[in-house]
């Protein structure tokens, strides 16, 4: 913004602080309402869709009430009884014309909506109030939909004489042994529920359809559509809950989808809007309120553009002077009628450019002294780079050891040699950065390849939670000295031939506990117990004494090592020996874990 000209300041600001807070409250404002009108237009479809299940709910219970005196009607636990033998024919006619001319009308008058009623009994023997055989059909299809305790259940829909029909079954008990005796069928026509759905109306092109248990469909706007198949798998993963909604992108348009499934008749409701009828006059009302704001910004960038032009003409003026004064024209003088700010400012350039002779030695001297703090700049940056020169020879000089190697096919020359780069690549790293414990356990491999190309008989067992090391917080080089100090004092001092070296890992008490192992000479209880005692109280007086102890390590490199593990990341982390006898030493590093 410093380098912008006043004008393109006045533009930034007008930008910043009017057309973008307009155009983000209003993008805010239109999500909020939109995403409030589809909230609200979401439970205010969900409580139609509940409405029109409870209603359906009540049909049904209203159907299976009127249909329960049948149950226990003595005339249907005689017909029942009955069977299909020649003698009983007589009877047969009887009971089923008494069911016809009294029992069915009961039930049937003034409910259109029945188209009609069949008995039908275990032995085959049936009586309808429109056709006995279809009653016969409907029993063998639907005699095994009535299993366990469900009594009462709407099992399907057919069509009879071209009219769609719902069908539902009720089975009979028998009053003395309980056991199924037969089947009441009821056949229904949609006119009722075909009533209750046309009663919703979602916008302009929203609808309600049922689908049953099985997939198929009860009703649909679309009449070619009923009693076929309309459960997808992808649409079955959308409705596996009770109820609820989901959007639904069809060819340009998103569909709100809320659907509700029934306890009591297992039909599933579904209800289709367009997200477009919900919110289109908010999209209208938003278009309005953009093109008003962008009306409002063009007329105040106008008015603005036409001040900062008349403010910024003389400001371009003394631009140009300052400019011709920076070039050395020092007899250049800005006009001094003005009486506001910029006459002032004026008058300021006047006599700045009149002081300017006077402090040109001053400049110069200046000029001089910041050449010559270049040059040592340079000097240091030479420096620097000279500095860089060696670790990159070594590294050169080791890969060309490494490549005649290769040639020569000696592979232990070969792998030394990698191995001295990568430790000299890691050792002269920047020591501020950060490690992991994994860095460290690649780094100590490769130390340890070396030291067994020149020990042969040293054998090293490294086991490590390969998943957890990487979340351990390490500082760089600190396993080494505690090995170096096992080849030195453990091995070396005792004219012993390094044998052995452990590194093993184990996570406790929410940090991590790093074990290294020798099995070379150690050192006395009590001097281990003074090195623990400093290690603890952080005090180096403790540790430097017992340097002084026959048989002690090396104490300098173990105290850098504890106090750079407690400078990093605090008590209780650091070093802790916890076996130091003749048959070797165990150091313990607490380390911290990565949270």
């Amino acid at each position: 913004m410093k380098a912008q000209s006043i004008k393109t300041k006045l533009v930034l600001l007008i930008l910043f602080f009017l057309c973008v807070p307009l155009l983000v409250f209003g993008t805010l404002w239109y999500d909020k309402a939109s995403e409030s009108i589809e909230h609200n237009a979401i439970n205010y479809s969900e409580q139609l869709i509940g409405q029109i299940n409870s209603q359906l709910d009540g049909y049904f219970t209203d159907l299976e009430r009127i249909t329960y005196p049948l149950l226990l009607h003595p005339q249907i636990q005689s017909f029942m009884k009955l069977t299909t033998d020649d003698q009983d024919q007589y009877d047969r006619f009887l009971i089923s014309k008494k069911i016809s001319d009294e029992l069915f009308p009961s039930i049937t008058f003034g409910r259109p909506d029945i188209y009609g009623l069949s008995i039908v009994s275990k032995n085959g023997i049936a009586t309808a109030s429109y056709s006995a055989s279809a009653g016969k059909e409907s029993y063998e299809l639907y005699k095994d939909t009535l299993l366990g305790e469900r009594n009462y259940r709407i099992v399907g829909n057919r069509y009879l004489e071209s009219i769609p029909m719902l069908t539902i079954a009720r089975r009979f008990l028998d009053t003395v042994s309980y056991q199924s005796s037969g089947m009441l069928i009821v056949y229904v026509r949609l006119n009722e529920i075909i009533k209750i759905c046309e009663k919703i109306k979602l916008g302009e092109t929203g609808f309600v359809w049922i689908m049953d248990e099985a997939g198929r469909i009860i009703y649909h706007p679309q009449r070619d559509k009923w009693g076929k198949s309309a459960l997808t798998p992808e649409l079955s993963q959308k409705l596996q809950s009770q109820n609820g909604y989901y959007v639904e992108k069809v060819k340009l348009d998103n569909r709100l989808i809320i659907y509700e499934r029934s306890t009591m008749t297992g039909w599933t409701l579904i209800s289709e809007v367009s997200l477009k009828e919900l919110n289109g006059e908010m999209i209208s009302l938003r278009n309005i309120t953009v093109w008003v704001g962008l009306m409002l910004v063009s007329l105040a960038l106008f008015l603005v553009g036409g001040f900062s032009f008349n403010l910024t003409r003389s400001l371009t003026h003394l631009q140009r002077l300052m400019r011709r004064a920076e070039e050395g024209d020092l007899s250049v003088k800005a006009p001094e009628w003005r009486n506001d700010e910029l006459g002032g400012l004026n008058r300021g350039f006047n006599r700045m450019v009149g002081e300017i002779g006077r402090l040109l030695e001053e400049v110069q001297t200046s000029r001089m002294k910041e050449q010559e703090m270049e040059i040592r700049q340079r000097e240091s940056a030479l420096r620097v780079m000279q500095s860089q020169i060696n670790p990159h020879f070594l590294y050169n000089t080791l890969e060309i050891i490494n490549s005649y190697a290769i040639i020569e096919d000696i592979q232990p020359i070969s792998r030394m040699t990698t191995s001295l780069a990568d430790i000299f690549r890691y050792s002269v790293g920047n020591p501020g950065q950060a490690v992991t414990l994994l860095d460290e356990i690649r780094y100590i491999r490769t130390y340890l390849g070396i030291q067994q190309e020149r020990f042969n008989i040293l054998q090293v067992d490294i086991s490590t939670d390969d998943e957890m090391i990487p979340k351990v917080n390490a500082v760089r080089l600190m396993i080494q000295p505690l090995v170096e100090n096992a080849f030195k004092h453990g091995y070396q001092a005792h004219k012993q031939k390094p044998s052995y070296i452990g590194i093993s890992g184990v996570q406790q008490d929410g940090g991590y506990i790093l074990r290294i192992e020798d099995r070379g000479q150690g050192m006395d209880n009590r001097l281990m117990e003074r090195y623990n005692m400093a290690f603890a109280t952080n005090d180096y007086k403790e540790l430097a004494q017992s340097g002084n102890v026959s048989g002690g390590f090396d104490t300098i490199g173990l105290w850098n090592v504890h106090q750079r593990i407690r400078i990093n990341y605090g008590q209780p982390y650091g070093l802790y020996i916890s076996k130091s006898d003749q048959t070797g030493t165990i150091i313990e590093m607490r380390l911290k874990t990565v949270i």
